[in-house]
Formats: C-alpha cells, structure tokens, sequence
C-alpha cells in the first residue's frame, strides 16, 4: 500500500466524512420532516425554517472557514466540528419545542461547517491538479452515494422513533468523523510530496519535507483578485439558482411525494434514488472536466437539473418520478463537481478554501431561500407544483451566463504552476 499516493487516503477520508454527514444531516432531514411535524403540528413553512436558518449560518461561516483552512489546514477544523456536529445530534433529539430545534440545528450546523465540504474540497485540491476533477468527482460522489441512508434513518424512525434517529446519526458522526480527520494534510509541499504524486511518492529534502520555493504560495488568485473578476460572478449567480433547487427538493422531496398519493416507504426510496443518482453526475462530470471545457460542462449540469424540476412540477405518477429523478440527479450533481473544478482551473491553488468559501457563502442565499419558498407555496396552495417551475426556470436562465465564461488566468499561466 506504500505505493498509493497519500493524496488517495485523503480522498477516502474526505469521502467518508462527507457520506456519513450529507446523508444524515442534510438529505435524511426529509425523512424527519413529517414525523416532526406530526408531533409539534408545526407548519411546513416553519419546520423548512430551520434548514434555511442551518444554511443562513453556513453562508457567513463558510468565507471563516475557507481563510481558516487555508491558513491553519483542514485537520482540527473538521475533528472539532465532529465532535460538535455529533453533539448536537444527540442535542436535537431532546427538542420540545420550535425554538429549541433551531437553537440546536443552528450548533450543528456549525459543526458541520467545520466538517465538510470547505475543508476537505481544499484539502484534496492541493494535493491534485491534472486528477482534480475525478479526485473531487469521488468524494462529491460519497455525497450522493449517501441518499441511500435515506431509507435507513426511516426504517429506524419507523422502527423506533425520529428521535433515536437523530441519536444514531450523531454517534456516527463521532465514530466517522473523528477517526477519519486525523488522515487530512494542507498541502502535499508541507510533506516531501509533489502535486498529483508525480515524481512519485516522497521526494528527498530535509526531513523529508520539500517546502514551496522560497515560502511562496501555489501559483493562482487571492480572493480578492479572484472576486474582481466576472468569472467569480458567474460561478454565484450559477451555484446560487442551482442550490435553492437542490435545498428545496432535499428537505421536501418525501412531502412532495407523499402529497401526491405516494406511500411513504415508496417515497423513501424514490428520495434515495434521485439523491444516489447524483452520484453518476459527480463522477462523471468530474472525469469529463480533466478533459472537457469546465463552463460548458457546467451549463449542461445546469439545463438538466433545471429540466428535472420542470418534470416535477408536472408529477403524478411513478415514471414521471423517474424521468425526474435521471434528469435531476446527475444535473445536481454535475453542478456540484463543476463549480469547484471550475474554480481549480480559474483561480488556482492558491487561496483556494478562501475563494471557495466565499463562493459557498453566497451560494447560500439560494439554500436559505429554495425550502422555504417551496414550503410557502404548499402552505398556501396545497402543491409544490408551482416552486418546482419557479426553481426550474431560474435555473434555466443562469444557462447562458456560465457558457459565456472567460478564464481569468489566461497568459499569467503560461511559465508557471497550472493552477
């Protein structure tokens, strides 16, 4: 195993974290939905607050944890928000009341701040260049493979109760996250490796270690350089519009389908497969991107994640719940690969958890803003139907923004490090 570049096990690392943490606390949320408020008899409005509150925290955190990771490494930023994620969870399943399941989705969702997806998205982009897109594609795709814990919180919600549930997706938060963060390293340089593992495994210096020449950072934008450019726009503008489709189908998925005469073991499932099909586009636009033009790619997870939403919108039968789902899911996910592929090839290695949390944290404008809107319209109008086409189009409209992208870097690449 001393052959496998160390780049590799920060993959892996970063993919079971990320596994564990999107599926339990972020998409199994659809599954608590309407056990919770069943129980309080809170509105759908309300009870979709708390995931826009989650989002509205990790708006202003991200940008805080993109500067922290870049300056002290992703390793204690995503063991302290193990522990604090996993200690919310145990937290939450003692609420009683509304303002308590804010309180204590708010902590979490700092914890999981602190966890993914800023701090591992940086760390395995130092360590890759010319593997970056499938390198990111494999741990984006641990995101999506992780819908399938979807079903399994419901079995144990229906078995037991949601508030074991919520026991259960903490302590595995400790027993993943914990463990896997001590693996995390910043940047290959720091430990005698080289970009992609070329040259092959350690390369020779004084205790093993070959810093960057003379101190200086990897070749690419500051955040501020980077926010000048109208590239940086682009890439919001898109991720923003995606993620409040993204937010709105992830909390009301299993709703929206129950509200249509879909039973809800059947509707568990469903949310799994438009969750775990994201997957396929993770993967697969993140092998493209190594060979493919990054804005195009871009555009085409875009048309297709907005198409998939305008098929749900008109939903009512179980094919109709597919031709969703294949649209959607890999669209989503290509969405999610090709914005940090695309910011690697843009603006570089050099102040990228920066640049990437920043971009995370105006992006979060959407997710604050996609459930709620989804949930106000059900309240009002007994449907979904009209969010799904309002996201749907707006999605659509950001199509040709990104297709008309510029590389910013340009001739500053030429002669030196390929961001």
């Amino acid at each position: 195993m001393s052959g496998v570049f160390y780049g590799w096990w920060i993959v892996l690392a970063v993919s079971l974290i990320h596994f564990w943490g999107a599926g339990t606390a972020f998409y199994s949320f659809t599954a608590f939905f309407n056990p919770m408020v069943a129980e309080f008899n809170w509105s759908y409005a309300g009870t979709s607050l708390a995931m826009s509150f989650r989002s509205m925290e990790t708006g202003i955190a991200a940008p805080i944890v993109g500067t922290l990771t870049d300056r002290f490494g992703p390793r204690r930023l995503v063991f302290m928000g193990s522990i604090l994620a996993g200690l919310c969870f145990v937290l939450l399943s003692r609420v009683n009341s509304l303002g308590g399941f804010y309180f204590y989705f708010i902590l979490m969702s700092i914890g999981t701040s602190l966890c993914f997806t800023v701090p591992g998205y940086t760390a395995i982009a130092n360590w890759f260049d010319k593997k970056r897109g499938i390198a990111l594609g494999v741990s984006l795709a641990a995101i999506g493979v992780s819908g399938m814990l979807i079903p399994a919180m419901n079995w144990v919600i229906a078995r037991y109760d949601w508030r074991e549930a919520m026991v259960v997706g903490g302590v595995g938060m400790w027993v993943v996250g914990i463990p896997a963060s001590l693996a995390l390293r910043h940047r290959p340089e720091d430990y005698g490796y080289a970009v992609d593992g070329i040259g092959g495994g350690r390369q020779s210096g004084p205790a093993s270690r070959v810093p960057l020449a003379e101190g200086a950072l990897p070749f690419g934008f500051g955040t501020r350089e980077a926010m000048k450019t109208g590239v940086f726009w682009l890439i919001a503008i898109g991720a923003t519009v995606a993620s409040a489709g993204i937010s709105a189908v992830s909390v009301h998925v299993m709703p929206a389908l129950i509200s249509v005469q879909i039973a809800r073991r059947t509707a568990a499932s469903l949310s799994a497969i438009v969750i775990v099909s994201s997957a396929a586009g993770r993967l697969g636009f993140g092998w493209l991107s190594d060979r493919i033009s990054k804005k195009y790619l871009f555009g085409v997870a875009l048309l297709m994640e907005g198409a998939g939403l305008l098929v749900f919108a008109n939903t009512h039968s179980l094919v109709q719940v597919v031709v969703f789902a294949v649209l959607f899911g890999p669209g989503y996910g290509g969405v999610a690969i090709m914005k940090l592929t695309m910011q690697g090839e843009y603006f570089g290695r050099r102040s990228f958890g920066s640049i990437n949390g920043l971009l995370s944290g105006i992006h979060t404008v959407g997710t604050i803003t996609g459930p709620v809107l989804a949930g106000l319209i059900y309240d009002a109008r007994g449907s979904y139907s009209l969010a799904w086409l309002v996201l749907g189009v707006a999605i659509l409209a950001a199509v040709p923004l990104l297709v008309t992208a510029g590389n910013p870097l340009g001739s500053r690449a030429q002669g030196a490090e390929t961001p």
